[in-house]
């Protein structure tokens, strides 16, 4: 097998061009392979922004194996630069006829080394289970996540593959989905496992959502102190150093973070850059954030993209543990949902939540999201 190396901003426009359309056919075969929808399989845009950007934060690096010249493997890395300069979110994907022919091994022993050789010791993979197969046959023999809650199926190709390769399950996360918008169940292009709800449904359980947050008696609103701002696009200047420290906050305060990684620093130029990456992807960001006494002391975002504007999926959302036990996570999100309907054409929102994290799923659950699959976080230390 042919391997090339190909790191962030090192082709010239033209290369790109000869490399995005196969990629994108690449990535959608693999997801598939696994089992989803049409609202998972990937953007040109988003693909291509990871072929040509990079900043002093950020970069990302690509593996691709040909096989008398047809892309058969492809493995890739996102890499910090300011900060966990020693780790590196790896994946890789072998199109489903070339399995189990060592291609993969091939490919990930390439990658390894040469993050290896560049500090990165420390690496951190994902692998996705749908739902149906996540809860069939409950007798067979499965491999339990090192935080403490859930498994996956042994027998899995991704998980045994992992497991060969000297990686740990360290966590699992649920992947869940809600309609937010006024259509019939199993809207055309929805994956596994859409929701029908009508919004009507949906602020009726997100608001009894809130009430049960919150606690009886409880309100949460300006006359506690606690108000929720929310916009589309770049944070406003005011907001801008809040969201700094939300995310800063975000890298240590969320559940299993600390077994992934160190924690990040943030500032605003940070955020700037986050946020231009997302735009040249052809994103659309509505965030939620909820301030006290002007502090942020929590916040949510949502992100849609132009080609595919009818889908969205969950960032990140977090309250400090300072101000927790109010109902913020679900007011957070009830608004930022609102404005979503209010000022998109999203109808399907997609997250991930910690199998542990019980109160967040509890949050999502009466809010009416569904699950839609499982993904297993996986940890390596290379010697």
């Amino acid at each position: 097998m042919e391997i090339t190396h190909i790191r962030a901003g090192a082709l010239a426009d033209p290369a790109v061009d000869v490399l995005l359309d196969e990629i994108v056919d690449f990535d959608r075969r693999i997801n598939r392979a696994l089992g989803y929808g049409e609202d998972f399989d990937p953007l040109p845009g988003s693909v291509r922004s990871k072929l040509v950007r990079t900043d002093e934060f950020t970069s990302h690096e690509i593996w691709l194996g040909r096989v008398d010249g047809r892309l058969v493997a492809k493995a890739g890395a996102y890499l910090s630069l300011q900060d966990n300069t020693d780790v590196a979110d790896v994946y890789a994907g072998v199109l489903p006829e070339r399995r189990r022919s060592g291609l993969g091994t091939e490919l990930l022993t390439v990658m390894e080394r040469h993050l290896g050789d560049a500090g990165r010791t420390r690496l951190n993979a994902w692998c996705e289970v749908p739902a149906a197969d996540f809860d069939a046959d409950p007798r067979r023999p499965r491999i339990a996540a090192a935080a403490g809650t859930g498994s996956l199926p042994a027998e899995r190709a991704e998980v045994a593959f992992a497991l060969r390769r000297g990686y740990g399950l360290q966590q699992l996360e649920r992947c869940s989905v809600a309609n937010i918008q006024d259509s019939t169940p199993g809207a055309q292009g929805s994956s596994p496992g859409s929701v029908g709800s009508s919004p009507g449904n949906w602020a009726t359980r997100l608001g009894e959502t809130e009430r049960s947050a919150a606690g009886v008696g409880d309100r949460v609103g300006a006359d506690e102190g606690y108000v929720i701002r929310t916009w589309a696009g770049p944070a406003p200047h005011e907001h801008v150093q809040s969201i700094a420290l939300l995310r800063q906050r975000m890298s240590t305060d969320v559940p299993g973070a600390a077994d992934l990684q160190d924690e990040e620093i943030w500032n605003p130029a940070r955020v700037r850059a986050l946020e231009a990456d997302r735009e040249q992807a052809g994103g659309r960001t509505q965030t939620a954030l909820a301030l006290h006494d002007g502090e942020g002391v929590g916040f949510t975002e949502v992100v849609s993209y132009a080609q595919r504007p009818h889908v969205a999926f969950q960032g990140a959302t977090l309250v400090v543990r300072e101000h927790r036990g109010h109902g913020l996570g679900a007011r957070l999100k009830s608004s930022n949902h609102a404005a979503l309907l209010e000022g998109s054409e999203v109808e399907r929102v997609y997250t991930w939540n910690a199998a542990e994290n019980s109160w967040m799923l509890a949050i999502n659950e009466r809010a009416g999201f569904e699950v839609v699959g499982w993904v297993g976080l996986w940890k390596k230390i290379l010697a």
